[in-house]
């Protein structure tokens, strides 16, 4: 008999259980000891804690109903696929899957239904046995060493000796910044709250008086979650006027809800309706046949791929020729000349650079021509001199930096009138642009050419043909960011909830650049939210921190992943700098395909793995979930993890 533990049941731990038993169900009867497999978390397996099914169902996803499973298919190229639907394939809604974003609540039932699915058949096996655990998992002790049991301690005080643990545990809770502290520090005072960061479905709301504002520490999903939960949540309800836009109608229980965030906008929503369906973009330039002709020129010199210099580049020119071409088709009075002359001019572009990226490269492996991370999402001159050759007027051409930072520079005469206006005026753009869709708004093409690179990049990523320290410093520095802004924003129902929630005057702003500072004092304690583009300070005694905990292993406030690293169990990973200096990630230092964890001496550990937010040293798109039909990185991950298990034990 042997005894694998998975730390964790959300979708990642589901994944690996699902793998477990159709690959041991495969097995001849003689070929495997019996498994015990322990699915080991406080709440119901399957969803989690993230997706639990008691949570308001008003909640929405970021992602469609067509973007999510949890079993590998015929894509994955893995043994047994196919052992049970898609959320899509699952689901009794008459929508079409890749239109509509489902509630939290249905994810949690599919995956809480799949869950029953795999258990029933490893019941009906010999082969397996699933034992559940409600508990959380605190410690991890190895008495004999790394090729003996694993003891776990759990919160119910009992002991569990395992051969094998697989490290699930996605998003933890982190500790809390010195500028945390000390709004937590005001919040002692009578009458100020402070909620740190968290899931908005176990946010105390309810401390939040109604008529009063509340600032907001952040201005992104989770921020529209609580919104719903402090409007329509407080017995408040939309209706729609004839025109299509919603109205809403208070209860009175409502607080006045103040977001911020640096740029002083919510990330753009969406362009995903029932006109508009999420569909596959095709990309022109930033191909795996280009990828491939510039990671083997890198690797005859001893080199990986740099982001910036070799990769951001077929990018750029897949979001322009995006951004034109629909321009063209919606408004060709925005051309003096033949939209064909950008086409052969970004063809160009990509040719010389492979050419010169692939043929000649400086010492260090770095191209010639690197652009300053600043100045990346600016225009070059031989670009603008094209726009300026073929655009009818400057207006049109496509201004990336304006597109992520559209309140730079802005000023506000009259904070109260200007900024709303302005908002407003933002925020109804964006709603109709998302309406539109991506063939009807160069905005939104913008946003599927960024969300089907981002999807390859991933793939870049895995396949190790990107240098660590680009990796760290570019796309995690700067391009992970830029993608969040266009492509990470909410369903554009939360958009148009939003405007009439402002009209309603329940909403106020603050500008961008947002600082939040402390005033405290006996009965007299408060927030002031400022902004350096607009003369008025917004006080409150409520902050809530709209954001999602840091992931950062080194700042965990968990007693699983801090008793690990505290005893060298684990370690986070590191990159070496050029200068020889050792930089610390986010995430765990890990080894091969398998994600086998390595102890702080460097051993690395032959029975436990890592498959969760904690691989973010050496992934991308970790939160996202596995789509079908696409050759599912996670899924083909939780199938080698579990595949490295059965060949041990074989």
């Amino acid at each position: 008999m042997a005894d694998i533990a998975i730390i964790g049941m959300g979708p990642r731990g589901l994944t690996v259980l699902e793998r477990l038993v159709a690959l041991s169900c495969a097995q001849p009867d003689e070929a495997l000891p019996r498994l015990h497999i322990h699915v080991i978390d406080p709440f119901p397996p399957g969803a989690g804690r993230v997706w639990r099914t008691d949570q308001s169902p008003s909640l929405l996803m970021n992602t469609t109903a067509a973007e999510q499973t949890v079993f590998a298919d015929d894509s994955c190229g893995v043994p047994n696929p196919n052992q049970g639907p898609s959320m899509a394939e699952w689901s009794s809604d008459p929508r079409s899957p890749g239109s509509y974003f489902p509630s939290r609540v249905e994810y949690g039932r599919y995956l809480r239904d799949s869950y029953q699915r795999i258990a029933s058949r490893a019941e009906g096996s010999q082969a397996t046995r699933i034992i559940e655990h409600q508990a959380r998992v605190t410690d991890i002790a190895e008495p004999g060493g790394t090729d003996s049991q694993q003891v776990l301690r759990l919160s119910d005080g009992s002991r569990l000796a395992v051969d094998f643990t697989v490290l699930c545990v996605g998003h933890i809770e982190a500790r809390l910044t010195d500028e945390r502290r000390s709004y937590a520090e005001l919040s002692r005072e009578p009458g100020v709250e402070y909620l740190p960061p968290w899931l908005p479905a176990e946010t105390p709301v309810n401390r939040l008086k109604p008529g009063e504002p509340v600032i907001f520490r952040g201005f992104g999903l989770n921020y529209f979650d609580l919104q719903d939960l402090l409007t329509t949540g407080r017995g408040g309800r939309f209706t729609q006027n004839p025109d299509g836009t919603l109205k809403y109608h208070p209860s009175g229980l409502e607080p006045v809800l103040v977001p911020s965030s640096r740029r002083g906008v919510p990330y753009r929503c969406k362009p995903i309706t029932q006109a508009h369906p999420l569909s596959e973009w095709q990309l022109r330039y930033f191909i795996p046949e280009n990828i491939r002709n510039l990671a083997q020129a890198q690797a005859a010199e001893g080199q990986k791929l740099s982001f910036n210099d070799h990769l951001w580049p077929l990018i750029l020119a897949d979001i322009r020729s995006a951004w034109y071409r629909t321009l063209y088709r919606v408004r060709p009075e925005a051309f003096s000349a033949d939209p064909v002359h950008m086409h052969d001019a970004l063809t160009h572009f990509v040719t010389e650079h492979i050419g010169v990226r692939a043929g000649r490269t400086e010492k260090g492996g770095r191209a010639a021509g690197t652009s300053p991370a600043g100045l990346l999402t600016q225009a070059s001159p031989n670009w603008v001199a094209v726009e300026q050759r073929v655009l009818a007027d400057p207006g049109f051409a496509l201004d990336l930096h304006r597109l992520l930072r559209p309140m730079e520079g802005v000023e506000f005469a009259e904070p109260d009138s200007d900024l709303r206006e302005w908002m407003l005026k933002f925020l109804r753009r964006d709603l109709a642009a998302a309406q539109a869709g991506p063939s009807g708004s160069p905005g939104k093409a913008v946003f599927a050419a960024l969300w089907a690179a981002r999807n390859l990049l991933k793939t870049v990523v895995v396949d190790g043909l990107l240098d660590p320290l680009s990796f760290t410093s570019e796309v995690r520095g700067w391009f992970e960011g830029f993608v969040s802004g266009i492509c990470d924003g909410p369903p554009p129902q939360r958009f148009a909830e939003l405007i009439a929630l402002t009209e309603a005057r329940l909403v106020d702003f603050v500008g961008p650049g947002v600082q939040i500072k402390t005033v405290g004092g006996p009965g007299r304690g408060h927030f002031v939210a400022t902004s350096p583009a607009v003369d008025r300070p917004i006080r409150a005694t409520a902050l809530v921190d709209a954001s999602t905990p840091a992931n950062n292993v080194r700042f965990a406030d968990d007693e699983l992943m801090n008793s690990l690293l505290d005893r060298g169990q684990v370690r986070p990973a590191v990159v070496t700098s050029p200068a020889g200096v050792d930089m610390p990630l986010t995430g765990l230092d890990v080894d091969g395909p398998s994600y086998r964890t390595v102890t702080a001496d460097g051993t690395v550990h032959p029975r436990r793995f890592a498959f969760s937010i904690q691989l973010s040293a050496v992934q991308l798109g970790l939160a996202i979930a596995a789509n079908p039909n696409a050759r599912a990185q996670s899924l083909i991950d939780a199938n080698t993890i579990a595949q490295a298990i059965i060949d041990d034990l074989t």
